[in-house]
């Protein structure tokens, strides 16, 4: 992969970093959602769509290192 998709990948997750939305599928976490959707049973930090829960505070900094150290590694992500 060349420098600057490099570049624009890891500019993509620094933006979903700093929106707070899965890191694994993007998907919109349980604190977004609409007052509807919103399910009280469930975190913060629970993603509807692929089911990851993540810790902001514990994990969510790591998580995104982790994709930006695969970018840079030509490292695959898995579905």
């Amino acid at each position: 992969m060349n420098a600057k998709k490099k570049i624009e990948l890891i500019d993509n997750i620094l933006e979903r970093w700093e929106e707070m939305s899965c890191l694994y599928c993007g998907g919109t976490l349980n604190k977004d959602m609409a007052d509807e959707d919103y399910d009280d049973m469930n975190s913060d930090t629970y993603c509807q769509y692929c089911g990851k829960d993540i810790d902001p505070y514990d994990d969510w900094d790591n998580e995104c290192l982790k994709a930006i150290e695969k970018v840079l590694n030509n490292e695959r992500f898995k579905p």
